[in-house]
C-alpha cells in the first residue's frame, strides 16, 4: 500500500534528521530543500532545514528558515526557541530576546522554555538571572530532564565564584547523574588535585567504561593531565594531553586561516582602511574590544575594564562577527570598497546600529561595552569603519605559556590549532602578522597589553589600560577580583584569585616540547 501524504513527509523528515544526526549535513540539507520546494505551507519542512543549516553553522542561512516555520506555526515552541537561539548565536540578542519571551508566554507552566530563557541569560552573562530560572525549571522538569538542568546550575554557580555550593552539589548528585564525565570534569577545575587523588582514581575508573563519547575521554584525559602537572610529572602529564587532544580527530584551521590573514592584509591596506572610516564611519558609539588569541589574558583584561563605573563586561558575542559579514555583503573582501559603495550609508548605519543595541541589551546603562570576543582580532578593520571611536585592546603574552593554556582546557575544535606545538607555531605566526598589520594601518587605535608586565607591574599597567581607553582611573580597577559580575571563561576560577604571576613561564617544564613555537618565536 502507498503511504499518505502525511506519512511521507513524516518518513522524509526522519530521514533527514538521522542523516544530520550522522554528520552527513550535505545530504541532508539537499533532501531538506527539495522537501521545502514540495511543501512551501508545512512549517515542519522549513524547520528542519533551519535546523540542519544551524547545526552546519550556517546561521545566516537557518534564520529565513527558521522564520518561516515561526510564520507558518507560531504556536511551536521548539520552532520559536530555536529561532531565538539562531538569532542569539549571531549575536543578535536584542532581536532574539521577544521569542524567549514568547515561548514562556506559550509554555506558562512548562519547564522547556523558562530552562532555555536561563540559557539566554547565561549566555550573556547575566548568571543570577539564568540561576533563577534554572531552579525554577528544575521545580517543574520531569525526572529526565533534571539532570541536564542540575549540570547547567552548576555551571552557573562556578561561573558566579560560588564554588563550595558547586563542590556541594557534585558531592550530593553525582551517583545519579548521567554526565559524569562532565560533573568530573567541573570537580577536577574547582581546586588542586595531584595524581594518583581520589579525584584522579574516579576518572581512571570511568574511563574504563567503553560507553563514552571521544569527547568525554578525551575531556577526562586533561583532568589527568593536569593532575600528573601538579604532581611535577609533567613529561607524562604532555603525553596525556597530547593524546586527549588527538581523540577528537578535528579538522586543521591553520590553512583556512592562513589564506583569511592574506585576504585582509591585501583588502584592508592602511590607507583604504583610513579612507573606509573617513567615508563611512558615522556612529559615536565608543566600543572598547579586548582581542587576542584564548588564554592570553582578555578575561582578566576585561575584568579590570568592566570594573569601571562607565563600562560593562558584554561577554564573548558573535556580534561583531555577524556585522563583519554584513558588511562584505556576501562578496569577496577584495571587494570591500564597492560593496559599502552599493550598499550605502543607511544600510551601513543599520548594521552599525544593531551592534550597538546588542551591546546596550547586554550591558545597560554603560557607556562603554567591553566586547571581548577573544576572535575580534580578524575583524579590527570592519569595526574600525563602523565605530571610529572604537579602541582595541590587544592581549599579549608568551606563546609557549598561551598554548600550555590553551592545550590543558577544554577548546572546541574551531580552536584545533591549539592541539599541537607545530600547528599552534603556525597559527600564532599568522595572527602576529595580521595584528602587525592593525597596528600599521590604525595608528593609536590597537593597544598591546602585556599579561606579564600586567600581572608583575599591576598599576602602571592598568593605568595605562584606562588611559588609552579613554576611562578616568578608579581604584575599583585595581581589584578585578572584587568585580561580582559573573564570569563564563575557562578562566572563571583564577580572575577571582586576584592579579598575580603565578602562571608565567608556566611552560619551561615543557620547554622539549614546544620547540616549535620557541623556533616561530625567533624567526
Amino acid at each position: 500500500m502507498m503511504a499518505g501524504r502525511g506519512e511521507q513527509l513524516t518518513l522524509a523528515l526522519s530521514n533527514i534528521e538521522e542523516l544530520a544526526a550522522r554528520g552527513q549535513l550535505a545530504r541532508a540539507e539537499a533532501l531538506a530543500r527539495q522537501l521545502v520546494a514540495a511543501n512551501p505551507l508545512v512549517a515542519a519542512a522549513h524547520f528542519t532545514l533551519g535546523i540542519v543549516l544551524q547545526s552546519a553553522g550556517r546561521f545566516e542561512l537557518a534564520e529565513p528558515a527558521l522564520a518561516r516555520a515561526v510564520t507558518l506555526n507560531g504556536r511551536n515552541i521548539d520552532y520559536v526557541l530555536n529561532y531565538g537561539l539562531c538569532l542569539l548565536l549571531m549575536g543578535r540578542v536584542a532581536e532574539a530576546a521577544p521569542l524567549y519571551e514568547r515561548a514562556l508566554a506559550l509554555e506558562p507552566r512548562g519547564f522547556q522554555a523558562i530552562w532555555r530563557y536561563g540559557s539566554f541569560e547565561a549566555r550573556l552573562g547575566h548568571m543570577e538571572e539564568a540561576l533563577r530560572r534554572y531552579e525554577s525549571a528544575l521545580a517543574r522538569a520531569p525526572e529526565a530532564a533534571r539532570h541536564a538542568i542540575r549540570l547547567d546550575i552548576l555551571e552557573a554557580l562556578l561561573s558566579l565564584g560560588r564554588v563550595e555550593e558547586a563542590l556541594r552539589r557534585i558531592a550530593h548528585e553525582f551517583a545519579a547523574t548521567p554526565y559524569k564525565a562532565r560533573y568530573l570534569c567541573l570537580k577536577a577545575s574547582a581546586g588542586r588535585h595531584e595524581a594518583g587523588s581520589e579525584l584522579d582514581r574516579d576518572i581512571a575508573r570511568l574511563l574504563e567504561s567503553p560507553g563514552l563519547a571521544p569527547e568525554e575521554r578525551s575531556d577526562l584525559m586533561i583532568r589527568q593531565g593536569v593532575m600528573l602537572q601538579a604532581s611535577g610529572r609533567h613529561d607524562d602529564a604532555f603525553a596525556t594531553m597530547l593524546a586527549a587532544k588527538k581523540l577528537l580527530k578535528a579538522p586543521a584551521v591553520t590553512p583556512a586561516f592562513t589564506a583569511e590573514v592574506e585576504a585582509r592584509m591585501a583588502a584592508f591596506t592602511p590607507e583604504r582602511v583610513q579612507r573606509l572610516i573617513a567615508r563611512h564611519g558615522r556612529s559615536r558609539f565608543r566600543p572598547i574590544f579586548v582581542v587576542g588569541l584564548p588564554r592570553s589574558g582578555t578575561t582578566l583584561a576585561a575584568q579590570i575594564l568592566s570594573s569601571h563605573s562607565k563600562a560593562g563586561n558584554a561577554g564573548e558575542l558573535e556580534t561583531m562577527t555577524y556585522a563583519a559579514a554584513k558588511l562584505a555583503d556576501g562578496r569577496p573582501l577584495a571587494e570591500i570598497e564597492a560593496a559599502l559603495e552599493r550598499m550605502g550609508d543607511a544600510k551601513i548605519d543599520a548594521i552599525a546600529s544593531l551592534y550597538e543595541q546588542a551591546m546596550g541589551f547586554v550591558v545597560p546603562g554603560r557607556e562603554r561595552p567591553v566586547d571581548k570576543m577573544p576572535l575580534n582580532f580578524r575583524f579590527v578593520a570592519e569595526a574600525s569603519i563602523l565605530f571610529p571611536g572604537a579602541r582595541f585592546v590587544h592581549c599579549t603574552r608568551h606563546p609557549a605559556d598561551t598554548f600550555m593554556s590553551a592545550f590543558q582546557t577544554e577548546m572546541n575544535p574551531a580552536h584545533s590549532y591549539s592541539y599541537d606545538p607545530a600547528d599552534y607555531a603556525a597559527y600564532h605566526r599568522q595572527y602576529r602578522r595580521l595584528m602587525a598589520h592593525w597596528h600599521s594601518a590604525l595608528p593609536g587605535r590597537v593597544f598591546h597589553l602585556s599579561y606579564e608586565t600586567l600581572v608583575t607591574e599591576p598599576e602602571p599597567a592598568i593605568r595605562a589600560l584606562l588611559d588609552f581607553a579613554g576611562l578616568g582611573f578608579e581604584a575599583a580597577c585595581l581589584e578585578p577580583e572584587r568585580n561580582p559580575a559573573a564570569v563564563t571563561t575557562f578562566s572563571r576560577l583564577q580572575v577571582r584569585s586576584g592579579i598575580n604571576a603565578a602562571s608565567v613561564g608556566r611552560w619551561r617544564p615543557y620547554e622539549k616540547h614546544l620547540r616549535p613555537i620557541l623556533e616561530s618565536m625567533a624567526a
